[in-house]
C-alpha cells in the first residue's frame, strides 16, 4: 500500500536523483576518465541495480522499525551495493582541478545518502561516542545478532553502514569515488588494517609540512565509508540503517568533522554512547554539544558495568553502585555535571538519558532466552531506550522531520552545487579556456598569414630588386671600364718606350688592370646591395599587406637579407682574366737577313718575342721601333679592344650573377623553408590549442550541464517543499489515491493536487538549448582548424 509519504519521497528522488549523472560525469572528465553511460550506473560510474524510484511497502512498526515497515527489493535487499568497477585514471594535470573535483565526490556522496534513504524511506540511526565506549556492541544488541564484522574492524575514521541483506556483502567506498566488494570478513579486516597505516602515515606527512589534512585532497585513496551487508536479524523487518560514526577525540578526527556535514538535516537521530567512567569528564561533552544542533532526537547512552565491585570498610567487596542503583549516577550527572545546553535539550525533550548495561542487553538479545526467564540485570532499561527510539520513529513528530529534514539538506547541496560551479578555479578555467579560444584565433591568422606568403612571387620582387640596382651598376661598369681603357693604351704607349718583355706587357701590366676592374665591379656591386638590404625589408618593396603577412607570421625580413648576403659569392666573381694578347696577333717586319735567309713570319715572332708560350725575351727599344713599329701598336691596341668589349660585358654579367642572383636565391629559398616550417609549426601550435580548447570546453560544458540540472532540481524541491509544508502530518500515512502519478513527459512524477513539482524556468527545451549551444562551441573549435588554409 502506497501512502501519501511514499508518494513526495518518489517525487523527492525523481528531482534530485537526476543530479548524480552529471556530477558523476563532470567528476570523470576532470580525472581524465571515459564518458560513462548514465543508463545502469551510479554517478560515480560504478554499476546499481537500483530501480529510478522504489517503492516501500506499507507502514509498519516493527522493533525500532520506523513508520515505512519492510523495506526490500525484489532480492530482499534493502538496498542494493555499487558494483566492483571504478573509473579509469588518466594524467590531465592541467585540467584535474583537484579541489573542484573532490568536492564534486564529497557532493555526489552525500546526494547519493540522501536520495537512497529517501527513495527507500530508510531511517539513519548514527552511533557516536568515544572509542571503546561500546558502539558496536549496541549495534548488535539493536541488530539483534553478532556483527562481528563491525566488531573486529580497526579504528579506521570512516563510517560503517549496517543494514540488511540476505547474503553478506561489504563494500568500501573511497573518497576518490572507486568502489571494492568484499566477501571475506577476514580479506576487509586485513584491507582495512593497510588501509589505516596508509592513512597514519598520509596523516603524520601533512602534520610535518603544517597542512590540514584533507583525505579529498591530500589522499584520495583513503576510505570513506564501509557498507556491511548481512542478514541482520530485527533490521530485516525495517528500513533502518545503523552507522557506525568514528570514534571520538582520535587524531584522525576529520572523519567526525566530515561526518557532521554529510548528516546535516538527513540522519533520524542520534545515539550517544559513552561508559559510565568517562560520564563527569568535561571532554566527553564537548563534541557531544555539536550533535544537538545536528538531531531533533537524541539518546544519551550511559553504558554500565554491573559486574563492577566496590570495597567496603571491611575489607570485602560488595556490588557497586552501577550495581545497585544506577539512576543516582544519573541524577548526580545531571545535578553536577551537565552542561547548561545539555540541560536545555532535555528539558525540552530532545535529550534522554539511558543507563544501560549494554554487554548484558546484547547477550541477552542475541542469545534467544526464553521470554519467560527472568531479564538480565540491565534489560529493562534497554528495552525502554528501544521502546523510547521506536515509538519516536513511529511519531508524526519524525514524519515531518523526515522528508522536512530531507528538503532542507537538498536545498543546502543545491546550494553548494551552484557555489561550486561558480569555483573560483572554474572561474580560471573560464578564463583560460577564453584565453585559448583568442590563442587559437591569432594562431588561425598567423597561419593564414603564411598561406598568402608562401603564395606570394617572391622571385618577381627580387627581380625587381635587381632592376632597381642595375642603372647604378650599369653606370659604374662605365665609368670604369673608361678609365681602365686609358689605363691599357698608357701601358701599351709605355711599353714600346722600355726594353720590357711581351710577357711583361701581359702579366705585370694588362692582366692587373683587367683583374682591378673585375674587382672593383663586384666590390661596388657587393656594397651597393648591402646599402639596399641593410635599412630593411631584405631590399625589397613590398605591398603593405604583404608587410602585415609578415609581421603576422612573425618573419624577419632583416633577418633574412642579412643571411642571404653571406650567400653572395664575390671570389666567384673573380679571377676570370685570361691573356688578353697573344705574340701571334702581333705582326713583326722581316730584317735583310730573314728575307735572305726565308725566315717564317712565326721564326722572326720566336726570335724577337721568345718562345710563343714563354715570350720572355727582353726587346730594346731600337728593336721595337724597327721590327714593331706603328703596325704592331695598332694591332696590339685592336687585339685589347676586341677583348674590353668581351671582358667588361661578361664581367658585369658574372657579377650580377654571383652576387645579386645568388643573393636572390639564398633569400627566396630561406623564404619558402621559414615559410614551410613555420607552417607546420603553427599547425602544431594551433593544433595542441585545439585539442587543450576542446577538453577545456568540455569540462565547461558538463558544468553547464550541472548548472541546468541544479536549476531544474531546486525549482522541483521549492515547489515540493510547498506542497509539504501544506499537508497535515496525519494525512503522510494515509493510503494515496491510485493512479494519480503517470509519468511527465521530464521525467519527474504528477501528485495529486496541490503536490506538483514544477521545474521554473528549467523545462527540456531550455536544456536542450543550452546542450547544442556548447556541443556548437566546441564544434566550431574543431571544425575552424580543419582547413587552416582557406
Amino acid at each position: 500500500m502506497r501512502t501519501l509519504l511514499s508518494q513526495f519521497c518518489e517525487a523527492f528522488d525523481a528531482n534530485v536523483r537526476p543530479l548524480l549523472a552529471p556530477i558523476g560525469e563532470a567528476a570523470g572528465i576532470l580525472n581524465g576518465a571515459r564518458a560513462q553511460d548514465p543508463v545502469g550506473q551510479t554517478g560515480n560510474g560504478t554499476a546499481s541495480a537500483r530501480s529510478s524510484a522504489a517503492s516501500p511497502a506499507a507502514h509498519s512498526a516493527g522493533p525500532f522499525g520506523g513508520p515505512f515497515g519492510a523495506v526490500s527489493s525484489e532480492n530482499g535487499s534493502s538496498q542494493d551495493g555499487p558494483g566492483e568497477t571504478a573509473a579509469p585514471k588518466a594524467a590531465r594535470k592541467d585540467l584535474d582541478l583537484p579541489e573542484v573535483r573532490a568536492e564534486l565526490l564529497d557532493l555526489q556522496h552525500q546526494i547519493q545518502g540522501l536520495v537512497d534513504k529517501v527513495a527507500e524511506q530508510q531511517a539513519y540511526v548514527l552511533l557516536f561516542g568515544p572509542l571503546k565506549s561500546g558502539k558496536s556492541t549496541l549495534m548488535n544488541a539493536l541488530a539483534g545478532t553478532y556483527v562481528s564484522e563491525v566488531s573486529s574492524l580497526p579504528a579506521y575514521p570512516c563510517m560503517v553502514y549496517l543494514s540488511h541483506a540476505p547474503e553478506r556483502n561489504f563494500y568500501v567506498s573511497r573518497y576518490n569515488g572507486d568502489t571494492e566488494r568484499f566477501t571475506d570478513p577476514s580479506a576487509l579486516y586485513g584491507h582495512i588494517s593497510r588501509a589505516h597505516g596508509e592513512l597514519a602515515g598520509k596523516l603524520r606527512a601533512a602534520e610535518t609540512e603544517g597542512k590540514h589534512f584533507d583525505p579529498a585532497l591530500h589522499f584520495p585513496d583513503a576510505i570513506r565509508k564501509v557498507d556491511v551487508r548481512i542478514p541482520a536479524g530485527d533490521l530485516a523487518q525495517s528500513g533502518a540503517v545503523l552507522v557506525d560514526t568514528p570514534g571520538l577525540y582520535s587524531r584522525m578526527k576529520f572523519g567526525y568533522d566530515r561526518m557532521t556535514r554529510d548528516f546535516r538535516d538527513s540522519a533520524s537521530c542520534a545515539i550517544f554512547i559513552v561508559k559510565s567512567d568517562n560520564l563527569f569528564l568535561e571532554q566527553v561533552f564537548e563534541e557531544f554539544e555539536d550533535l544537538l544542533d545536528l538531531f531533533s532526537r537524541i539518546f544519551l547512552v550511559v553504558n554500565l558495568d554491573t559486574t563492577k565491585s566496590d570495597l567496603s570498610p571491611d575489607g570485602s567487596l560488595v556490588p557497586s553502585l552501577e550495581q545497585e542503583d544506577p539512576l543516582r549516577i544519573i541524577d548526580a550527572f545531571e545535578n553536577l555535571a551537565m552542561s547548561q545546553p545539555l540541560k536545555e535539550a532535555a528539558d525540552e525533550g530532545r535529550l534522554k538519558i539511558y543507563p544501560v548495561d549494554l554487554l548484558r542487553a546484547a547477550s541477552h538479545r542475541l542469545s534467544a532466552d526464553d521470554e519467560e526467564a527472568a531479564p538480565a540485570r540491565g534489560q529493562a532499561n534497554f528495552d525502554a531506550f528501544l521502546g523510547d527510539l521506536t515509538d519516536y520513529l513511529n511519531s508524526t513528530d519524525y514524519l515531518v522531520a523526515f522528508l522536512g529534514d530531507s528538503l532542507r539538506r537538498a536545498e543546502g547541496l543545491l546550494d553548494d552545487l551552484d557555489d561550486l560551479v561558480e569555483h573560483e578555479s572554474v572561474a580560471a578555467l573560464r578564463a583560460h579556456t577564453d584565453a585559448l579560444d583568442a590563442e587559437r584565433q591569432d594562431l588561425s591568422r598567423r597561419r593564414h598569414s603564411v598561406h598568402r606568403l608562401e603564395a606570394f612571387d617572391w622571385r618577381a620582387s627580387f627581380e625587381e630588386l635587381d632592376e632597381k640596382l642595375s642603372p647604378s651598376i650599369r653606370s659604374r661598369a662605365k665609368s670604369s671600364s673608361v678609365e681602365t681603357e686609358r689605363e691599357l693604351d698608357a701601358m701599351v704607349e709605355a711599353w714600346f718606350k722600355t726594353d720590357a718583355s711581351f710577357e711583361s706587357l701581359v702579366k705585370d701590366d694588362l692582366e692587373p688592370r683587367f683583374a682591378r676592374y673585375e674587382s672593383q665591379l663586384a666590390d661596388f656591386v657587393a656594397q651597393t646591395l648591402e646599402e639596399e638590404v641593410k635599412p630593411g625589408t631584405a631590399g625589397l618593396l613590398l605591398p603593405s599587406e604583404i608587410g602585415a603577412d609578415l609581421h603576422s607570421a612573425r618573419l624577419n625580413m632583416n633577418l633574412i637579407g642579412d643571411e642571404s648576403l653571406k650567400a653572395m659569392e664575390k671570389q666567384a666573381a673573380l679571377g676570370h682574366v685570361s691573356a688578353p694578347l697573344t705574340v701571334d696577333k702581333v705582326p713583326v717586319r722581316k730584317s735583310l737577313f730573314d728575307w735572305l735567309l726565308f725566315r717564317t713570319r712565326a721564326s722572326c715572332a720566336k726570335r724577337l718575342f721568345g718562345e710563343t708560350g714563354n715570350p720572355a725575351a727582353r726587346i730594346p727599344v731600337e728593336k721595337k721601333q724597327a721590327r714593331l713599329g706603328d703596325e704592331a701598336k695598332a694591332a696590339i691596341r685592336r687585339e685589347l679592344d676586341l677583348y674590353k668589349g668581351r671582358f667588361f660585358h661578361e664581367t658585369v654579367q658574372r657579377t650580377h650573377r654571383h652576387l645579386i642572383g645568388r643573393y636572390a636565391d639564398a633569400a627566396v629559398h630561406s623564404m619558402k623553408t621559414q615559410l614551410k616550417e613555420r607552417d607546420a609549426a603553427l599547425e602544431s601550435e594551433i593544433q595542441t590549442v585545439v585539442d587543450r580548447l576542446v577538453r577545456h570546453r568540455k569540462i565547461l560544458s558538463h558544468f553547464a550541464a550541472l548548472r541546468t540540472e541544479t536549476a531544474r532540481a531546486r525549482g522541483g524541491i521549492e515547489q515540493l517543499g510547498l506542497s509539504y509544508g501544506q499537508t497535515e502530518p496525519e494525512k503522510l500515512i494515509q493510503p494515496a489515491p491510485a493512479g494519480q502519478l503517470p509519468p511527465m513527459p521530464n521525467g519527474t512524477i504528477q501528485l495529486p493536487e496541490p503536490l506538483i513539482p514544477h521545474v521554473a524556468g528549467a523545462d527540456a527545451g531550455e536544456e536542450a538549448v543550452g546542450t547544442e549551444e556548447t556541443e556548437a562551441a566546441v564544434q566550431e573549435v574543431a571544425g575552424s582548424e580543419s582547413t587552416p588554409g582557406e
